[in-house]
């Protein structure tokens, strides 16, 4: 692979990871809260009028479908960015999403994610783990950020 595959690869296997994160917190809002509402719901799963489970559930819905839509162009974003980038370089981004996804969900309060010291050692570790495979010596893997600017 040539540094120009990676240069055009790399963008789009971030927005994926970013896309990825989203997908995965607008699901855990979403569905949090149709089950917290879930005594006013259920009756109306029976029915054939969805006008008062639209109206009741909205937010939650709409929250769950652009996760659903968000996971399908986190996947067009990533087949796209693993035509570009080597596996080794690809697949280790994807860890991303699991430092973006906890440092949210315990940022975000509408999330109410409890803060763990033990979560944060895990999340230190992958941060570790990325640093060490994108500065490795070996050309194939090591990214070349010089043509990142800022402003």
């Amino acid at each position: 692979m040539v540094l120009k595959d990676i240069k055009a690869g790399l963008p789009v296997a971030l927005l994926s990871v970013c896309l990825i994160s989203v997908a995965q917190l607008a699901m855990k809002w979403g569905m949090g809260n149709l089950s917290k509402q879930w005594e006013v719901i259920e009756p109306l799963l029976y029915t054939l009028d969805v006008t008062p489970l639209l109206s009741t559930a909205w937010p939650a819905l709409l929250c769950v479908a652009l996760g659903l839509g968000c996971y399908a162009l986190s996947m067009a974003c990533w087949v796209m960015a693993l035509k570009h980038l080597p596996l080794g370089v690809a697949y280790p981004l994807l860890s991303l999403s699991y430092v973006l996804v906890y440092v949210l969900a315990v940022t975000l309060p509408w999330l109410d994610e409890p803060f763990s010291l033990t979560k944060l050692s895990g999340i230190a570790c992958i941060l570790v783990g990325l640093a060490l495979i994108f500065t490795a010596k070996n050309p194939a893997i090591r990214l070349d950020f010089s043509y990142v600017t800022i402003g």
